[in-house]
């Protein structure tokens, strides 16, 4: 089994709100699974990435998306052959938000008209879906939010705890049930790794999460290039 960064997360953001940089991460087990598929601000890059790393776009068969916020499922379509999953309260969630959009902002609940055409598994509980591969229910940014526990590896927790910032204190924002997600976290601090959704990788030492890396943005300004780190 091998794990493989698609896109590192990048924990900040602007004047003018969230940058909308997440992680996505491509599993390469007993079928190729990818988590979650980014925003569009990164649509045009996602499946040149995948080439980058050895993997075709159409070889990717199942995708889970975490949760249905813009920022981590907005390319879906893009890979309309796969089996999409995702957790039965997040697409309650989309369907009430469609009413009433102004209760999750960041909820891309024009989404459900796409997953209706594809081939979509809803699920309810936790279970183990592939070999190796266990689905995780983790609500409190989102009711339906989904991890993946990847064997030997870890858990990819997505905005259960969305960066090295959200490991104490309040939950970040936004919150849909701040209770439900200091339990989400809590239950996630006993894994040896953690894989946020706007940060690198989180590595336990001890009774400390430290990051395995450096989160980098590069912003391109005229010619040139300017280089931010974490």
């Amino acid at each position: 089994m091998r794990l493989i960064p698609i896109q590192l997360g990048f924990p900040a953001r602007s004047h003018r709100g969230y940058l909308g940089l997440s992680s996505a991460y491509l599993v390469l087990a007993q079928k190729v699974v990818l988590y979650d598929t980014l925003g569009f601000n990164e649509r045009e890059n996602l499946p040149s990435r995948l080439t980058e790393v050895g993997i075709a776009p159409q070889h990717v068969s199942v995708v889970i998306l975490s949760h249905l916020h813009f920022d981590h499922a907005a390319n879906v379509d893009l890979f309309p052959w796969a089996e999409v999953i995702v957790h039965k309260h997040e697409l309650e969630h989309a369907t009430q938000v469609a009413e009433e959009p102004w209760r999750d902002p960041a909820c891309f609940y024009s989404l459900l008209t796409q997953l209706k055409k594809m081939s979509l598994r809803v699920v309810e509980k936790e279970e183990e879906f592939l070999p190796g591969l266990r689905l995780l229910h983790l609500p409190g940014h989102t009711p339906g939010l989904l991890g993946l526990e990847v064997a030997g590896m870890g858990a990819l927790v997505s905005d259960a705890i969305k960066s090295r910032f959200d490991l104490v204190g309040p939950p970040a924002p936004p919150c849909w049930n701040p209770t439900a997600a200091m339990q989400s976290r809590e239950r996630l601090l006993g894994y040896p790794r953690l894989y946020p959704g706007h940060d690198v990788p989180l590595r336990r030492e001890g009774k400390s999460f430290i990051p395995d890396g450096k989160a980098e943005l590069g912003i391109l300004l005229g010619e040139g290039e300017t280089w931010l780190t974490l």
